[in-house]
C-alpha cells in the first residue's frame, strides 16, 4: 500500500496517481456506458487530493491499483470525517486492510461521526459497510434516457393547465409547490424562497430554457428545474398528484433539451421510492448507476496519541453533475 500525509500533495502525485484511481472507478462500475460521479475526473481529484486529506492506494503485483481509500477531516468540525473507498472487482481480499487503514485514521483523529460516500455503489460494497457497523442512510439511482433516437410524443397536460416559462413568476410559484410537495420529507432543509432559488439556479449548468412551472386552474401545481442534460428537481403539489403532471413536466423538459441538441437526459431517484422508479421505467428511462451514503456515530473521545501512517485522500461528497 502507498500512503501519504495530508496536506503534502505534489502536482506530480496528482498527474501520476489520478489515472490509476480513475481506472479502479471504471473497473468497478457495472455499466461502463452509464453515468457515475466516481468516473468524473474533477470529482476524483476533489475526493483524493487536497488539504486535510489522507489517501491509501493498494497496488497489485501487476502495478495497477486493486483498491484506494481516502479520509477527509471536516475543516469546520474536526469530529466529522468523510470517507470514500473503491475496490477493483476481483480484489475483494484487500477490504480487510483497507478497512483497518480507514479505522486507524478515524481513531487517530478522534472522530465522533463518520460518513462514507459511495458514488458507484454495488450490493457487495453495501454489505461490506453494513457488516462494518455503518448504516445506509441515503440511496439514489441514476437513470438516463437517449432522447435522440425518436421524436417524443407531446406532453399531455390536464385540462386547465397553463405553462409559465422560467423567470421570477415561475420561480416564486415553483417554490410554493416545492414547500407543499417536500415539507414532510425527512431531511427537508427548510430553505427560504431565495435560498431555494439560489441553490437550484446558481449552478453554471442551470438550463432555464428547459425549466418551467405549470398552473392548474390558475394555482401553482408543479415545476421542473433542469441543468444541462439533467432533470434536477421535479415537484407536484399534493392536491394535484395522480394527474400525470410529473410525466408531462419531464416529457416537456426533455423535448426542450432535445431541441437544444442534448442527446442524453439523466435524473436521480431515491432508492426508497419504488413508485417513481416504476414510473420512469415505463417512460423509457433505464438505471445507469447507484450512489449511497453510510453513517456511523462514535462515542466522543480525544484523539489517540499515535496514529497509523496517514494515507492521502480527500473525499468530496457533493454532487457535481454533468
Amino acid at each position: 500500500a502507498i500512503a501519504s500525509s495530508p496536506g503534502v500533495q505534489r502536482l506530480s502525485d496528482t498527474a501520476s496517481e489520478l489515472p490509476r484511481i480513475l481506472a479502479v472507478a471504471q473497473a468497478q462500475h457495472p455499466d461502463p456506458a452509464g453515468w457515475s460521479l466516481a468516473m468524473n475526473v474533477d470529482w476524483l481529484e476533489h475526493s483524493y487530493f487536497g488539504t486535510g486529506v489522507s489517501r491509501n492506494l493498494q497496488a497489485l503485483p501487476s502495478g495497477e491499483l486493486g483498491g484506494c481509500a481516502s479520509v477527509r477531516i471536516d475543516p469546520e468540525d474536526s469530529g466529522a470525517i468523510t470517507v470514500t473507498a473503491m475496490l477493483r472487482p476481483g480484489s475483494e481480499q484487500l477490504w480487510a486492510a483497507q478497512l483497518t487503514w480507514i479505522e486507524a485514521q478515524v481513531e487517530g483523529a478522534g472522530a465522533t461521526q463518520v460518513r462514507v460516500v459511495s458514488e458507484c455503489l454495488t450490493e457487495a460494497e453495501a454489505h461490506r459497510w453494513v457488516a462494518a457497523g455503518y448504516d445506509l442512510v441515503f440511496e439514489e439511482l441514476a437513470m438516463e434516457r437517449d432522447i435522440t433516437r425518436e421524436t417524443p410524443p407531446p406532453a399531455r397536460w390536464p385540462r386547465g393547465s397553463t405553462l409559465v416559462e422560467w423567470g421570477n413568476s415561475a420561480a416564486e410559484a415553483s417554490f410554493e409547490v416545492y414547500e407543499a410537495a417536500f415539507r414532510e420529507r425527512p431531511g427537508f432543509p427548510g430553505w427560504s424562497r431565495s435560498e431555494w432559488i439560489d441553490a437550484l439556479t446558481g449552478d453554471d449548468d442551470f438550463l432555464p430554457a428547459a425549466s418551467l412551472c405549470v398552473l392548474l386552474d390558475g394555482m401553482p401545481a408543479g415545476f421542473v428545474v433542469c441543468l444541462t442534460g439533467w432533470i434536477d428537481q421535479v415537484g407536484v403539489a399534493p392536491a394535484h398528484r395522480r394527474l400525470g403532471l410529473a410525466s408531462a413536466l419531464v416529457t416537456e423538459a426533455t423535448a426542450r433539451m432535445r431541441a437544444l441538441g442534448i442527446g442524453v437526459a439523466r435524473l436521480h431517484v431515491n432508492g426508497n421510492n419504488p413508485g417513481a422508479l416504476a414510473a420512469w421505467r415505463r417512460l423509457g428511462w433505464r438505471e445507469s448507476g447507484r450512489r449511497g451514503r453510510f453513517e456511523r456515530v462514535l462515542s466522543s473521545r480525544a484523539p489517540a496519541e499515535t496514529c497509523a501512517p496517514p494515507g492521502e485522500a480527500r473525499s468530496g461528497s457533493e454532487p457535481i453533475r454533468g
